[in-house]
C-alpha cells in the first residue's frame, strides 16, 4: 500500500444513484414559510396537505416526496433516489384525479444530508406545502419535545390516497453516524418503509421535517429538521451557465486536492462520482458478501466475534473512533485474514478493509444506538453496505492509491460542456513532480470526482 493509501485509510476510520438525465443547473427554488398563527385539527392538517404529498415509485423501492415549490419542485431523501437505475414514476394519489409523472428530473442530491431535491414537469401549478422556517441558522422554526405532529402513509390498498398517523416529538438530537450527519428528531410514530422522505406536518399544517429512518422491529422513527432542508436549498449551486460550469468545477477541484492533502477525507470521500462509486462498490460489496455467506462464513464469524468483544458504550461515545476498532479492520486487510475469507485477488486489500470498516461500523451503530440485538444488527450494517456513502468510501480507497503523492495545486481546466452530461477534466502538479488528471462529471447538481489518472512528467 501507498504511503497516501495508508494515511487514506487511517484518515477514514477516524470518521465515522440513481442514473437519470439531468440539466447543468435548476431555477431558484422559491420556498415559502408559512406562519403559525392558527392551530388546525388532525384531520384539516390530513386534508389540506395530502393533495401536495406524492409517491416515489423507483426500479428498487418507493418512497414519499412533497412539493415545496408549485412549479414542480418536490423534497424527498437521498436514499429514496440514490441507488436505483431509474425512477419509474411520481404519483399524487390525493388529486382528483391522480396525477402521475414519468419524467422526473434529480435536480439535487445533498451529499451530506439524506435530503433530494426532484422536479416534474407539472404543466400547470400543484399544491405544496409551506415550511415551517425558511431561515438556515440552527432552532429556526425547531419542534419541540411531547409536540403533536403528523405523519401521512399510503394505505396498504393502492387505490386509497393517504392514511393520516398522529404522533408526537419525544425526542431532540439525535444521532446515529451510520446514517447521515448531523442531529435527527425523534417521533413516536411507527415508521415503516415507504414512509422515507414524506413531511412532517406541526399542528399548523406547516412541513416541520423530512421523515427520514428508523430501527428494525422499534417502534417510533426519526426526522430530519426542516431548517436543515432549507439549507441545503439555499446552499445548492447554481450552474446554468458554462461559465458558471467552469467556475465550479475549478472550485471542486481545488477543495478535493486540499481535503486530500489535509487528511479530511470525509469531505474528499464525499465529492467522488455517484455512478462511478455505486460500480466500483458493485463489484466490491457482491463478492465479499457472498463469501461471509460461503467459504469465508469462519473469518467472518471471527470479525463479528471480535465486535462484540468490543465496549458497546465506548463505541457510542467515540462513535466508531475508538483504537481497538480501528486495528481489528486494519486486520482484515492482512493476507492471513483474506486468504480466510477466500478473497479473490483482483479485489485489493483495501477494498477489503473498507468493506469491514463499514460493516463494522454500522453494526456497532446499531447495537450501541439502537440497541439491537445482533442479528437485526447485521441485517442493518448489510442495509448500510448498500448505500452511497459507502460507496464512495470503497471509491475512494482505489482512488487514493491512483494518487500516490498528494497532488499540490490545480493547473489547469478543460470544460467540456452539455445539457445534460458535461464533463471536465482537471490537471494537477503533484508535489513530486509528473502530472495527474482528475475526471470530473457533473451528477446530479454538481461536479464529482470520476477518476484519476496519471499523465507522465
Amino acid at each position: 500500500m501507498s504511503q497516501l493509501g495508508a494515511r487514506t485509510l487511517v484518515g477514514l476510520l477516524l470518521l465515522t444513484g440513481c442514473a437519470a438525465r439531468q440539466r447543468g443547473g435548476a431555477a431558484e427554488v422559491e420556498v415559502q414559510a408559512g406562519p403559525g398563527l392558527r392551530e388546525l385539527g388532525l384531520e384539516k392538517i390530513a386534508g389540506q396537505s395530502a393533495e401536495a404529498v406524492a409517491e416515489v415509485v423507483t426500479d428498487v423501492g418507493r418512497g414519499l416526496a412533497f412539493v415545496v415549490d408549485r412549479r414542480g419542485y418536490l423534497l424527498t431523501n437521498r436514499h429514496v433516489v440514490e441507488d436505483c437505475d431509474f425512477i419509474e414514476e411520481v404519483i399524487f394519489p390525493a388529486l382528483r384525479p391522480p396525477r402521475r409523472f414519468a419524467s422526473v428530473q434529480i435536480v439535487y442530491v445533498d451529499p451530506r444530508r439524506d435530503l433530494a431535491l426532484l422536479k416534474v414537469d407539472a404543466g400547470a401549478p400543484l399544491p405544496s406545502l409551506t415550511l415551517s422556517t425558511a431561515e438556515v441558522r440552527a432552532g429556526a422554526g425547531s419542534l419541540s419535545v411531547e409536540e403533536r405532529v403528523l405523519l401521512l402513509a399510503r394505505g396498504e390498498d393502492d387505490s386509497a390516497t393517504f392514511v393520516a398517523h398522529a404522533g408526537r416529538v419525544n425526542e431532540l438530537e439525535v444521532f446515529n453516524p451510520a446514517v447521515g450527519t448531523g442531529s435527527f428528531v425523534g417521533l413516536t410514530h411507527n415508521v415503516r418503509r415507504g414512509q422515507s422522505g414524506g413531511p412532517v406536518l406541526d399542528r399548523y399544517g406547516r412541513a416541520a421535517g423530512v421523515v427520514t429512518w428508523t430501527w428494525r422491529d422499534r417502534v417510533g422513527g426519526f426526522a430530519i429538521p426542516i431548517a436543515e432542508a432549507a439549507r441545503m436549498l439555499r446552499e445548492r449551486p447554481r450552474l446554468d451557465t458554462s461559465t458558471a460550469q467552469a467556475t465550479r468545477a475549478e472550485s471542486r477541484a481545488n477543495d478535493f486536492v486540499a481535503a486530500v492533502n489535509k487528511g479530511d477525507f470525509e469531505v474528499a470521500r464525499r465529492m467522488l462520482s455517484p455512478s462511478y462509486s455505486r460500480a466500483l462498490r458493485r463489484r466490491s460489496v457482491d463478492h465479499l458478501a457472498e463469501l461471509l455467506g460461503g467459504d469465508g462464513a469462519r473469518a467472518g464469524q471471527m470479525f463479528f466475534a471480535a465486535l462484540e468483544e468490543l465496549a458497546i458504550e465506548d463505541f457510542g461515545d467515540r462513535q466508531g473512533g475508538s483504537r481497538e476498532f480501528k486495528e481489528l479492520v486494519f486486520r482484515t486487510g492482512t493476507s492471513e485474514f483474506r486468504r480466510e475469507l477466500g478473497v479473490d485477488p483482483s479485489v485489493g486489500k483495501e477494498q477489503v478493509i473498507s468493506f469491514f470498516f463499514e460493516l463494522g461500523q454500522a453494526y456497532l451503530s446499531a447495537r450501541a444506538f439502537g440497541d439491537q440485538e445482533p442479528p437485526a444488527a447485521l441485517d442493518f450494517a448489510i442495509g448500510r453496505l448498500r448505500t452511497l456513502d459507502a460507496a464512495r468510501t470503497f471509491a475512494f480507497a482505489e482512488l487514493s492509491e491512483r494518487l500516490g503523492a498528494a497532488p499540490a495545486k490545480v493547473l489547469g481546466i478543460e470544460l467540456t460542456p452539455g445539457m445534460y452530461a458535461p464533463q471536465a477534466v482537471v490537471t494537477l502538479q503533484p508535489a513530486k513532480g509528473g502530472r495527474v488528471a482528475l475526471q470530473m462529471r457533473m451528477e446530479w447538481g454538481d461536479w464529482y470526482v470520476a477518476q484519476v489518472q496519471a499523465l507522465g512528467g
